[in-house]
């Protein structure tokens, strides 16, 4: 388990490198926010993308390697009202660890709301739900 958390770390880690080594060349836009949660302990990571690094991400399929390292069932989405991929009984705020939306599609549609972004939550003291997604526009 340790292993494959390690593994999605550093594509995490890739991931964002490219996407802010984009981000440089085409503006001035900010790298992408990453901090410990004073809420978890400072045992989370928190790594917040502006609209312009969503968009980015969407269009280099950086959502791909959620999928590629998680598969659908190890890691959780938070998904924004108004988001295509919620079910006709999801509550106002739905979280699921069980996805039948890809990490891909939950990044482009994001990127698609005009100020729509992506937070990441990385939590790895939790190897079998390593990582969440929250859509925010």
């Amino acid at each position: 388990m340790r292993e494959i958390m390690n593994r999605f770390t550093v594509a995490v880690v890739a991931a964002l490198g490219v996407i802010s080594g984009s981000m440089i060349t085409t503006s001035n836009a900010s790298a992408a926010q990453v901090y410990l949660s004073p809420m978890f302990r400072d045992r989370v990571v928190i790594i917040e993308l502006t609209h312009s690094e969503t968009v980015a991400a969407a269009q280099i399929g950086a959502g791909n390697v959620i999928n590629a390292v998680l598969g659908n069932n190890r890691w959780g989405v938070l998904l924004e009202d108004g988001s295509k991929y919620r079910g006709p009984d999801d509550l106002p705020v739905l979280a699921r660890s069980w996805n039948t939306v890809t990490g891909q599609q939950v990044i482009a549609e994001a990127a698609a709301h005009p100020s729509g972004r992506v937070v990441f939550g990385v939590f790895p003291d939790n190897p079998t739900l390593p990582l969440w997604v929250m859509q925010d526009w």
